[in-house]
């Protein structure tokens, strides 16, 4: 009984918050906020590398090779394709889009927390090749078709022939939210609450004692 006052009970091996770098995969509909939502993370001064994506369609209004995404031609990506240059390819909207596996490695082995942002398909291939990885669908209230559209009229940068593709996928994008690991509805008006849900969503896995996969 001394013996145990004096030492007290056992106890496992010390325990720390999580040092290793992870890789949070963002996915869900179109007009649903996904960047406005990483954006809010970014302001808010959260560490994270937000890995740059490759695409095949045409550069939008201040966006920037090598900033915003990598802009190749057909013939370009089917090379780096075949070079096996990237850790998830998949076509929307008619364009192809990959993600170069070295924007998300080298930033993963310098101790960076990495987040991507793919369509359900990209995740669908993340979450096969790299299984540690945590998967989070962005939603709006209800899922609701006509809310989404409602936001994409307001970027007003959807012609009739895009918004008959995308309304198609939604019920796709829809089905694979069971494949993830959070939902977060980014409810009209309200951002700034996704924007919380998600940052407690990396801070917790930040503070998981066993990691995934």
């Amino acid at each position: 009984m001394d013996a145990l006052k004096q030492h007290g009970p056992e106890t496992p091996a010390s325990f720390t918050v999580s040092s290793r770098s992870l890789l949070f995969v963002i996915s869900g509909p179109s007009g649903a906020g996904k960047d406005s939502i990483i954006e809010g993370l970014h302001d808010r001064g959260l560490e994270f590398y937000r890995a740059i994506t490759a695409v095949t369609r045409a550069p939008r209004p201040n966006e920037v090779h090598g900033t915003h995404h990598y802009f190749l031609t057909p013939a370009e990506f089917s090379q780096w394709e075949a070079q096996e240059r990237f850790l998830e390819t998949a076509t929307v909207y008619g364009h192809r889009y990959g993600t170069p596996r070295q924007e998300v490695t080298t930033a993963l082995d310098r101790g960076q927390d990495v987040l991507l942002r793919v369509d359900v398909q990209g995740a669908a291939t993340v979450r096969q090749r790299m299984p540690e990885s945590i998967h989070i669908f962005i939603g709006v209230p209800g899922l609701s078709l006509e809310t989404l559209r409602q936001r994409r009229d307001q970027r007003g940068e959807e012609t009739l022939a895009e918004r008959t593709t995308r309304d198609s996928l939604l019920r796709g994008e829809l089905a694979a939210i069971p494949q993830f690991d959070y939902l977060v509805v980014n409810e009209t008006g309200e951002i700034d609450r996704a924007v919380d849900q998600l940052s407690a969503i990396m801070t917790a896995e930040k503070c998981r004692i066993s990691p995934r996969g």
